[in-house]
């Protein structure tokens, strides 16, 4: 009789776990940001990479196709786009397929500037302060597009 009662007690208790993520849209983070300005004999170019992790709540309605809309490189009070439509290579083919309450999906990002030299006005912004990476999705669930910001950061390489 205990076993059955503890049991049950057991059973009531997990069924009053509720589950509070209220991401019910695919919500954008983005981590690891690396920004540098190269010096090359032709001039500046620039490096670097980040990830996106993209988060699903188990309440959403069913999986989401995740396309990327737009990367850019903002002054970190994001006040100034300072490169807009940066170039990047994703790791994995997009879009990516983000399941409700599963396991986070992160899509790492390389800048793919194939040796374009930066302008010197650019090369300036860009070492005047902190910078950050600014992401915009679309979600297949959501009928908006969804940014993220990265946490500001210092690009390597200025002098």
């Amino acid at each position: 009789m205990k076993v059955r009662l503890f049991g049950l007690l057991a059973g009531l208790a997990l069924s009053n776990c509720i589950d509070t993520d209220t991401a019910i849209f695919v919500d954008p983070s983005i981590e690891n940001p690396s920004l540098s300005v190269v010096d090359g004999p032709l001039g500046a170019t620039l490096g670097g990479s980040f990830d996106v992790v993209l988060h699903l709540g188990a309440r959403a309605s069913g999986p989401s196709e995740t396309e990327f809309v737009s990367f850019s490189v903002k002054s970190s009070d994001e006040s100034e786009v300072l490169v807009d439509n940066l170039p990047v290579s994703a790791n994995v083919s997009l879009p990516v397929t983000v399941e409700p309450g599963g396991e986070d999906v992160v899509v790492s990002f390389e800048i793919a500037q194939e040796g374009d030299v930066l302008e010197s006005s650019l090369v300036d912004a860009l070492c005047a302060g902190n910078v950050v990476f600014s992401v915009v999705i679309e979600d297949s669930l959501s009928t908006t597009s969804t940014p993220a910001v990265s946490a500001p950061l210092q690009p390597a390489g200025c002098l």
